[in-house]
């Protein structure tokens, strides 16, 4: 018994010691990340957007950049033309994608898009997003050695928000960092040096295949969260958010297992705390520390993405969201992950992938 209880002290004290840190490192966060990239706004940018045709084409064409142009790629006559309807300036052109056999059709978009881009960088985006006037100037502005990305954000839905929210936040880590297929911007000199027009042949995801590409290269990805764009509400959010995980479990499974022992872990010494608490009462508190932190973390993530982001705060839900549901949404990452690991099929872009396929055409 008094081994166990010391095995529960240590872990307890672990998941404090855990709790503070994160709520000291989000004002160094917002010290580190409040200034806004600037940039002389003088450099071609291609911006290249696969579409299934329901873009809303505006907030790409009203973009407060001097150079750049619009590049959509779809699949089909019939969407071309649906496109070509909502064009309003000289700067977009509208072209159907080519054929590739071993890749998915959003890569293929993609590569299409590049054949036809004038530009020295690639701005690679989903036609789901509604980006502010800033977002281009931003992106761009964000990129050092490698690329800059950034990430979505709702407006709407409670809990998807506070979820966003919290796979959000990683991005503030280098370590951790990706570069998020809805929104990432790209020398062609570092894209060519990576040979990523190769890799994406061969694979079906482009966003995680270009970060591993890039670091393994050694190029950085940095986060500009003042690009951080509006984006349409998901369908069947459980499932989506599973397939999210299911995704790094396939190109980044260390970093999947990692974070299955992490989160589940906090997870289940919270429901150890809730069982120790009326017996030793300090033991327990320790093992549920990180759950009451996550009502101060909610607060901290909402107070840094209000400040650094570029929407005005009347656009954001109410805080005590953030607050009240931020420890629920812990628990809903830990049934992600876990459930990621059962996934074999994954549908996306109207086609159905099987994992394991997919990892054994991982050659770089």
């Amino acid at each position: 018994m008094d081994i166990l209880l010391l095995f529960l002290f240590a872990a307890g004290a672990l998941n404090f010691l855990g709790g503070v840190l994160a709520v000291v490192s989000w004002p160094l966060v917002r010290r580190r990340y409040g200034k806004k990239p600037q940039d002389k706004n003088n450099r071609k940018v291609s911006v290249i957007i696969p579409s299934k045709g329901n873009i809303q084409l505006q907030y790409f064409e009203e973009q407060d950049y001097n150079d750049y142009e619009v590049i959509v790629v779809v699949d089909s006559e019939e969407e071309k033309r649906e496109v070509e309807n909502k064009v309003g300036s000289e700067k977009t052109r509208v072209i159907i994608s080519e054929a590739y056999e071993g890749c998915s059709g959003k890569n293929a978009a993609l590569l299409t898009g590049i054949k036809e881009a004038d530009g020295e960088i690639f701005v690679f985006a989903d036609d789901d997003i509604k980006p502010h006037k800033k977002w281009l100037r931003y992106l761009v502005a964000g990129i050092d050695n490698g690329c800059s990305t950034t990430y979505r954000w709702y407006f709407k839905n409670p809990l998807l928000c506070v979820w966003n929210a919290a796979i959000a936040a990683i991005m503030f880590y280098e370590r951790f960092a990706f570069c998020w297929g809805g929104s990432t911007a790209i020398k062609r000199t570092v894209f060519e040096e990576a040979d990523v027009e190769k890799i994406w042949q061969n694979e079906i995801v482009d966003d995680l295949t270009l970060t591993k590409a890039l670091k393994k290269k050694g190029f950085s990805i940095k986060f500009v969260p003042q690009a951080m764009v509006e984006s349409e509400e998901e369908k069947e959010i459980f499932k989506w958010m599973s397939k999210e995980f299911a995704w790094i479990k396939c190109y980044f499974p260390s970093l999947w297992s990692l974070a299955l022992f992490l989160n589940v872990g906090m997870r289940i010494s919270n429901i150890a705390g809730v069982i120790v608490l009326p017996f030793h009462p300090f033991i327990g508190l320790l093992l549920l520390s990180s759950f009451l932190f996550d009502f101060v973390r909610g607060w901290q993530e909402y107070h840094t993405f209000v400040t650094l982001m570029e929407y005005p705060r009347s656009r954001f839900i109410h805080p005590a969201y953030h607050i009240l549901l931020c420890p629920v949404v812990s628990f809903i990452i830990s049934y992600s992950i876990l459930s990621s690991a059962f996934i074999k099929k994954v549908e996306w872009g109207g086609r159905e992938y099987i994992i394991p396929k997919v990892v054994l055409q991982r050659k770089f």
